[in-house]
């Protein structure tokens, strides 16, 4: 009976386990953020579709967008790692509290941004895949390292930020045309305001890891 209990046990401390796990790497996502990304793909598609909509293309572009923007915040939170164990917003990610491995993560990132690719590469074509590349490196390795240069990292920032809708008119187009721009600089305007809001709410934290993402020299005055 004893041996019976104990199974049970160690069954259920192993699901509960599982499900940690699984609940960090999902963090490591940034479910919010990811999830607004990729209804920014679908909003861009279906404003160019129209009456031609294809549900399994907009199904697959919001999976494909949502996968890529995850992997671009998890690079970002492994390059980041030690910053984030210093500030308040950030310590108790999964990275610096030790719930995922650096290792883990790294491969977490790769499988993302993989599978991402993969969709957006069968679902839609090579405009759309070759800008998601490029916004996943701007995001990952030009605005995560600029944020402790200075305000530049704003404008670097605001490219990958106002892609997603552009990403989906492409995937519905298979062409930039100038309504798709005027949709891209329209979200590209609004990152300006949207990140130095974040900045200044998070500046005290954001000195801490000597980011300078404000224009007033990296403070609130």
């Amino acid at each position: 009976m004893s041996e019976i209990i104990s199974d049970r046990i160690e069954s259920v401390s192993g699901t509960v386990l599982v499900s940690a796990k699984a609940k960090s790497y999902f963090e490591l996502l940034k479910p919010r953020l990811s999830f607004l990304v990729a209804f920014s793909c679908a909003f861009g598609y279906g404003l160019a579709a129209k009456s031609n909509l294809n549900w399994s293309v907009l199904f697959m572009l919001t999976l494909g967008g949502f996968l890529l923007s995850g992997a671009s915040v998890c690079i970002n939170q492994i390059i980041e790692r030690d910053l984030d164990e210093l500030m308040t917003r950030t310590k108790s990610r999964p990275i610096p509290t030790g719930r995922v491995t650096l290792n883990e993560a790294k491969f977490f990132a790769v499988v993302c941004l993989l599978i991402s690719i993969i969709i957006l590469s069968i679902f839609t074509n090579l405009l759309t895949v070759i800008l998601s590349l490029i916004s996943a490196v701007l995001y990952s390795f030009v605005y995560t390292p600029l944020k402790r240069v200075g305000p530049i990292a704003v404008f670097v920032g605001a490219i990958p930020g106002a892609l997603p809708p552009l990403l989906g008119w492409i995937a519905a187009t298979g062409s930039i045309t100038h309504e798709a721009m005027i949709i891209f600089g329209i979200q590209f305007i609004w990152q300006f305001p949207h990140f130095w809001a974040i900045a200044w709410v998070a500046d005290d934290d954001y000195k801490k890891a000597g980011f300078k993402l404000l224009p007033s020299g990296g403070g609130r005055d």
